[in-house]
């Protein structure tokens, strides 16, 4: 074999060892554990295609819906202005449990299967309050 071809073939190995440390060096750097959530929202289905979380984002941050298995959204976590915000609702979609971080502390409201609230607790500026309403929402009882 003569020189040239020797220089020549220590040549393109030397090239391809170059281009492919090169590759591994840029696939290192490239972070494959970040996802983008289009705006409409990430779906994750069953393999029969039924909706089972979805996962979302806004404004104010993330957001986290879970569906039974009747594509009912039955629990949703999300972020609101003050913090942290969680929805539980029952078998028809009917939200029954609120509870939130708010401008002075958290709340928390219990609802009928109309969704009207029969009771509520929260923090106020200084102190707390927990107030009781009837089936139809209507004021019966609240301290302070």
């Amino acid at each position: 074999m003569n020189k040239e071809k020797v220089y020549i073939a220590v040549i393109v190995i030397l090239a391809i060892a170059l281009i492919v440390g090169y590759a591994q060096k840029e696939t290192k750097s490239i972070s494959v554990s970040e996802i983008v959530i289009p705006k409409e929202g990430l779906k994750f289905k069953t393999a029969e295609g039924k909706v089972f979380l979805m996962i979302m984002a806004d404004k104010n941050g993330g957001a986290l819906g879970i569906y039974d298995n009747q594509g009912i959204p039955v629990a949703q976590m999300f972020v609101s202005e003050y913090g942290g915000s969680l929805d539980i609702a029952n078998n028809q979609g009917k939200k029954v449990v609120g509870m939130a971080a708010g401008k002075d502390g958290g709340g928390l409201v219990i609802a009928n299967n109309q969704e009207k609230p029969v009771a509520v607790m929260g923090t106020l500026k200084y102190d707390g309050s927990l107030g009781i309403f009837d089936n139809q929402g209507k004021h019966i009882w609240s301290k302070p």
